[in-house]
């Protein structure tokens, strides 16, 4: 079997890793020049270190990344609650914590894995076109090229070619407020065992977590995350800050013939509980076992829910932790302090967060 995929980011390598793997000859496209240099996604949750486990990937990602066993919330700048991930109950998927890793490191591991399995990754090559017929599929590129192929992937992100070129429609609504991420170097090592969330001002708000040696993510759903956080975070060197917008939504299906699409192709979210990046590994070593066994048509059905879901749940935590009204602001700050107070709510809130 050959398949080709669209975009070399974590989701296109995962299909990549798991279906060489699985014995198939793939092959993958991607329009930049190398591979990328930013951290992007920083949280690899326990099912994608379960899902990568067999291909020896995780094995790597454990070796660099840091383990976010605790997850510290602030209001404004005091020390509000600390509510222990490890201590999720039942452990799922053998993994008891959130690992953190820039992406670019987490891509360059799955590209060294994927290409130690025969995989070839094409880089400067650009999708122009896509013709299928009941026997395959062929793709053309800008530079001529052409790829003929059994299924092709489309993990090409939120403003996918694939999506665009096969007419798979989109339900993505736009959200009006500016969000800001900012990665620094910063001599903060009491920041350094976990994730960190500062609740300021009703529908303000500051997420800080660490992802190398003095180095660490800054995410607000404000401008300027760097300006607003109420702490000095002793910054030895700014390396990135950048805006965006979050859409939200799903496309009404993730297939059309011979052709699939995973990862932020066919859903997006807020960055609100890490589940972006790791809502792509499921899709890609599912859809990657369902190629392979001959069940590729039922992608769709079992994706589509797992999508709803996690929108779901990353929307109700977005507006629960970003929410404008004074009263209920309050209201969940006395709720983290009695999830810190009983056992058996610390477990579950553990648990949701780890697990979904």
């Amino acid at each position: 079997m050959n398949v080709l995929i669209i975009g070399a980011g974590p989701v296109g390598l995962t299909a990549g890793v798991e279906l060489a793997r699985l014995g198939a000859h793939v092959e993958i496209i991607e329009r930049e020049k190398a591979g990328s240099m930013l951290s992007r996604a920083i949280g690899i949750d326990p099912h994608s270190l379960k899902i990568l486990e067999a291909s020896g990937v995780t094995e790597k990602l454990l070796a660099e990344g840091i383990k976010y066993e605790a997850a510290h919330f602030y209001h404004k700048n005091k020390p509000w609650v600390t509510l222990q991930l490890n201590a999720a109950s039942p452990v799922q998927y053998g993994y008891n914590y959130m690992l953190g890793l820039p992406q670019d490191r987490t891509e360059a591991i799955l590209c060294e894995i994927f290409k130690s399995l025969g995989g070839i990754v094409h880089y400067d090559t650009k999708l122009e076109n896509i013709t299928q017929d009941e026997e395959g599929v062929v793709a053309k590129t800008c530079d001529g090229q052409e790829f003929s192929c059994n299924y092709l992937i489309g993990a090409d992100g939120v403003h996918s070619i694939t999506r665009q070129l096969m007419g798979i429609e989109c339900e993505y609504t736009e959200l009006p407020e500016i969000w800001s991420i900012a990665d620094v170097d910063a001599d903060r090592d009491d920041l350094a065992d976990g994730v960190s969330m500062y609740l300021l001002e009703p529908g303000t708000m500051v997420f800080i977590a660490p992802i190398g040696e003095h180095r660490f993510r800054l995410v607000s759903n404000t401008k300027q995350a760097l300006k607003i956080i109420p702490t000095d975070l002793n910054i030895i060197n700014i390396r990135r800050e950048a805006e965006f917008k979050i859409k939200i939504g799903q496309v009404k299906s993730y297939q059309k013939g011979r052709v699939f699409l995973a990862g932020d192709a066919a859903h997006a979210h807020s960055p609100v509980g890490g589940r972006g990046m790791n809502l792509g590994i499921a899709d890609a070593a599912d859809l990657a076992g369902k190629l392979v066994s001959g069940k590729g048509d039922e992608y769709t059905a079992s994706r589509y829910a797992e999508g709803n879901k996690i929108i779901a749940g990353s929307e109700m935590l977005r507006k629960l932790l970003g929410t404008t009204s004074p009263w209920k602001h309050f209201l969940v700050l006395k709720l983290f302090k009695l999830i810190a107070a009983v056992p058996a709510l610390q477990r579950k809130f553990a648990s949701k967060f780890l697990y979904g």
